[in-house]
């Protein structure tokens, strides 16, 4: 599988902004990672293609669909986040799913610790009203299940065994599905959530699960939580870390020996 690189991500949005009429002159790369964003300078205009998240997800457009549903319906509730364009798609230019989104001004700075756990519960309700369909803990499920698929690595397939059972046992509600702190933007306007590519139906405690969510951001937390499958879901985060790690060929073998040890150790404790 080719992976499209920054390069086809710039093109395919500039495309796709010429066919929906938008200046696109100037386009300018502001992330990069599993997707590439673009703004689409003069436009207020920016656009997601994903790119190296095919190696886990070769079909985008369908998580692309949920996180432009789940987007709109949220600014439409009134929570802060950060908006779909009026015509957000996805759009298919020169072979490649691209959504377009409003551009939010924003520095650099990152959310508190204690403001973040505060916004997550109001986040909570507003999608527990959502109307949609949404998959069980698809972002974690789906990269550790093609993992499997490539990679022989023991630790993987004998810490599936036992997380993936018993992630499929937990309770489901609507959730972000990669809540933590870089998909925060700071704005003028305050933070904003962002990236909702992941959201799915999982237990509360999958979207407290990032290391970097400290103690003070769980004490702000206004819901219950359930330390030990807490404990699991991080478990099952870093499982999902290795599975990318494998299917990526990353060179990272120190935060790989990191992860092997601490699932090895917990191979038979699962609650």
């Amino acid at each position: 599988m080719k992976v499209p690189s920054t390069a086809d991500a710039v093109s395919a949005s500039v495309a796709c902004a010429r066919a929906l009429g938008l200046p696109a002159d100037d386009p300018q790369v502001i992330a990069e990672g599993y997707s590439v964003r673009v703004r689409l300078r003069p436009a207020r205009v920016v656009t997601r293609v994903v790119t190296v998240g095919r190696e886990l997800r070769p079909d985008p457009l369908p998580w692309l669909e949920r996180e432009v549903s789940v987007a709109q319906f949220l600014a439409t509730s009134g929570v802060p986040v950060v908006a779909p364009w009026t015509d957000p798609g996805p759009h298919l230019a020169e072979g490649l799913e691209v959504s377009l989104w409003e551009w939010a001004e924003h520095d650099a700075s990152k959310v508190l610790p204690a403001q973040f756990g505060a916004m997550l519960g109001p986040l909570h309700e507003a999608l527990a009203t959502y109307p949609g369909e949404l998959p069980t803990l698809v972002g974690p499920l789906t990269d550790i299940a093609t993992a499997l698929t490539v990679s022989s690595d023991a630790t993987l397939h004998r810490a599936a065994a036992e997380l993936v059972p018993l992630a499929e046992s937990w309770p489901r509600r609507p959730l972000h599905g990669d809540a933590h702190t870089a998909n925060v933007l700071m704005t003028p306007d305050g933070p904003r959530w962002t990236d909702f590519e992941d959201v799915c139906v999982g237990p509360v405690e999958w979207d407290l699960a990032s290391m970097t969510i400290t103690d003070e951001a769980l004490a702000a937390y206004t819901g219950p939580i359930d330390r030990p499958r807490l404990d699991d879901c991080r478990d099952l985060r870093r499982l999902q870390i290795l599975a990318s790690l494998l299917v990526g060929g990353y060179d990272e073998p120190a935060l790989h020996q990191k992860l092997v040890t601490h699932l090895d150790q917990r191979v038979g404790t699962a609650r």
